[in-house]
């Protein structure tokens, strides 16, 4: 008979509640998400991947359905071949019998002059590939013996609706001499994540934000760049309204209050470009650009309100830009003060906001 035993505390009993944690729960992982997709997630999914493929290829195409003849995405080559991403939304690894039937069919209608073999031919599936199947397309001879021992049973009566196809002749041959069986291949799941975290816009929107990790800012450099030149400009005239000596950087050597302020405003101009990298590279389109509409609606009663001089201008909406709530935006949790300024800057550049009259 087994003894009673107190049910112990739960690991993370101690553990402090963060803000984050309390509005969106324990966070799920982007593989379980992948694993969790319905079959128009999963579709939707594919299709924010072919936005990455675009770019390396001349076009790609859906097809998809019945009538497919073994192929989904397609994936055209600048040098006239093709390549082909074969999708499935199974609930289960895909198994040998699965494999061998899309190999089946594509080589049929290849032999059948429907259209060449690709180049390369990827399996993409939602619970991935068992180990008997990721096995066979690690040995491409093993693989090409597995469609022909197994045909009869596994390809002949399913390859059409219309009639059985038999696996002989001059068919035969055109598998065992003409086919690559090289050109098959898998993505696993996490590399499906990593292509979609890395390269398309559509990531945070699918999976999530909450482990995706924003790069250190990028250090200004010694010298000020081309793309300083418009707000360091606006920001030395606001100076020069309340100190006649300054007209340049170099007039700063004597005033080191505002040349604290120049070194301080770049680090935060590019704090800001910074995070604008990051929303390009990982939010979706126009994500960036709406939090500077945001942060001018913030502060545009400041910019329309009549001020001593320039100066006295550019420390009251920097002032208050630092204390703007962005929490409905979704970058929010990535800005930092610096942020906030240097989107200023970058309005500045951009002729939305002046400092001066």
């Amino acid at each position: 008979m087994e003894l009673e035993k107190e049910i112990p505390l739960p690991k993370n009993d101690n553990a402090p509640l963060s803000a984050v944690s309390a509005l969106a729960g324990e966070v799920i992982s982007p593989l379980k998400r992948l694993q969790q997709m319905d079959d128009e997630d999963w579709e939707e999914f594919t299709c924010e991947l072919a936005t990455y493929w675009k770019t390396q290829y001349l076009r790609v195409n859906r097809v998809g359905g019945a009538g497919d003849m073994g192929r989904d995405v397609i994936a055209y080559t600048p040098d006239s071949q093709w390549e082909n991403f074969q999708c499935k939304y199974y609930g289960s690894p895909l198994n040998l019998t699965d494999i061998l039937l899309e190999i089946g069919k594509l080589c049929y209608h290849s032999y059948q002059g429907h259209f060449s073999m690709p180049v390369k031919y990827y399996f993409v599936a939602k619970s991935g590939l068992n180990g008997v199947s990721l096995n066979a397309l690690k040995d491409s001879q093993k693989l090409k013996n597995e469609l022909i021992s197994g045909w009869d049973k596994k390809c002949k009566d399913k390859i059409t609706s219309t009639k059985s196809v038999s696996l002989s002749g001059d068919f035969l041959r055109f598998i065992d001499e003409k086919v690559d069986f090289t050109i098959f291949d898998q993505i696993p799941q996490l590399k499906l994540i990593e292509l979609h975290k890395n390269f398309t816009p559509y990531y945070i929107r699918r999976f999530g934000a909450l482990e995706f990790d924003r790069p250190a800012a990028a250090t200004p450099p010694p010298k000020i760049q081309i793309n300083e030149l418009k707000y360091i400009a606006e920001l030395l005239r606001a100076i020069e309204s309340v100190e006649a000596q300054v007209s340049s950087v170099d007039d700063l050597d004597v005033f080191p209050e505002f040349l604290m302020e120049l070194k301080s405003a770049r680090k935060n101009f590019y704090s800001a470009e910074s995070l604008e990298k990051f929303s390009r590279d990982s939010m979706p389109p126009d994500t960036y650009e709406n939090l500077l509409e945001n942060c001018y609606e913030a502060i545009s009663s400041l910019v329309l309100m009549v001020h001593n001089n320039g100066w006295d201008k550019y420390l009251a909406i920097s002032n208050h830009v630092t204390q703007v709530s962005f929490t409905s935006h979704p970058l929010d949790l990535y800005m930092s003060i610096r942020d906030r300024k240097g989107a200023c800057h970058q309005l500045v550049n951009k002729g939305a906001l002046k400092w001066n009259r």
